[in-house]
């Protein structure tokens, strides 16, 4: 009887394992063909190795400049951060580019003029041939008012230093994606240099971020004499800001025997902003409409091993408040070189 059970068991299980290997050849004859990857142009070189470092310096601001919408109102008024410079390193892994940066310490006579800024900048960036991914966060914190005369006419800055404000704080956050329609033309190897361009060629560029920005300021946001003229920033606590951005341009990548490069970019755009900001005795819900302008260049040498290159970049995109407009407008100066493993 016990033998007549276990027969009838085992068969049970081997139809049960007949079954199975039958749905999973089911399912992998149904599963599409992996395509070959397509070959690549004639003047875009790719280097076998997948490991790539870079030690960089930058010098990166982000200036915080206000005007007036409504003509012949408001003075415009404009905070810097205190920034001695960072350095980072980058690494990329295949088609993943990391870079990291950490700020110098500054000495005791620059915080004595210009107050003390902390600063974080993190980019995470795949670059493909036709599309680019990147995530990024940069936070500064502590500015001083670099127009202060009209507004502070018998300050004596050189015992003083500028006017700080050092519970200014500026978040960005965000998303960005990049589509090149010519394959001919490299962003990768324009910048990351992860692959090499063997003879010029441009292309047509298109663009699409989502970013979050926040500015937490202390009551002295706007300078004395101007909060009638800014009403809706006069004692600003707060702001969330939420853009979806949409731009498009042009690059192209200029090459001299092969190895020496020049890449100048530019894109313009617009888009909608949610904002969402607090004062000190009221809080405001609005929806606007901002701009955005990206340039950006490099010159470089892209051997076989050894790369390096210098880059000079500027991001501009406004947050426009009522009769306001906020333009924060990033800068870096970042010189780099590396080598291949």
């Amino acid at each position: 009887m016990r033998l007549k059970q276990t027969i009838f068991v085992l068969l049970m299980l081997a139809g049960f394992f007949s079954q199975a290997q039958k749905k999973i050849k089911e399912k992998e004859d149904k599963k599409p063909k992996e395509k070959k990857e397509k070959p690549l142009p004639e003047n875009i070189e790719s280097f076998p190795k997948n490991f790539l470092v870079r030690p960089r310096f930058v010098y990166p601001i982000v200036s915080v400049n206000v005007s007036s919408r409504l003509l012949g109102k408001g003075d415009k008024f404009t905070y810097l951060p205190a920034m001695p410079g960072v350095v980072g390193l980058a690494l990329k892994i295949k088609k993943v580019y990391i870079s990291v940066a950490v700020q110098l310490p500054a000495n005791e006579s620059l915080k004595q003029k210009y107050g003390s800024s902390k600063f974080r900048n993190i980019n995470i960036n795949i670059h493909g041939r036709i599309t680019q991914w990147g995530l990024f966060y940069r936070d500064y914190k502590g500015f001083y008012l670099s127009n202060y005369q009209k507004y502070y006419p018998d300050y004596k800055v050189d015992s003083l230093g500028y006017p700080k404000s050092p519970g200014l704080r500026i978040i960005e956050s965000g998303l960005n994606f990049g589509i090149n329609f010519n394959r001919n033309f490299s962003m990768n190897a324009a910048f990351s240099q992860g692959e090499r361009q063997k003879r010029g060629a441009g292309s047509f560029l298109m663009g699409f971020s989502e970013r979050y920005q926040r500015i937490d300021a202390d009551t002295s946001f706007v300078p004395p004499g101007q909060g009638d003229k800014y009403p809706n920033l006069n004692k600003l606590q707060y702001g969330n800001f939420y853009s979806t951005i949409i731009s498009m341009g042009a690059g192209y990548q200029f090459v001299i025997r092969k190895k020496i490069h020049f890449t100048p970019i530019a894109m313009i755009g617009t888009g909608f902003q949610v904002q969402s900001y607090a004062q000190t005795r009221r809080n405001k819900l609005r929806l606007n409409y901002l701009t955005y302008a990206n340039l950006k260049g490099q010159v470089g040498y892209n051997g076989d091993h050894f790369f390096a290159n210098v880059i000079y970049g500027i991001e501009f995109n406004s947050i426009p408040i009522t009769e306001s407009r906020i333009r924060l407008i990033h800068k870096w100066f970042e010189v780099g070189a590396g080598l291949r493993f």
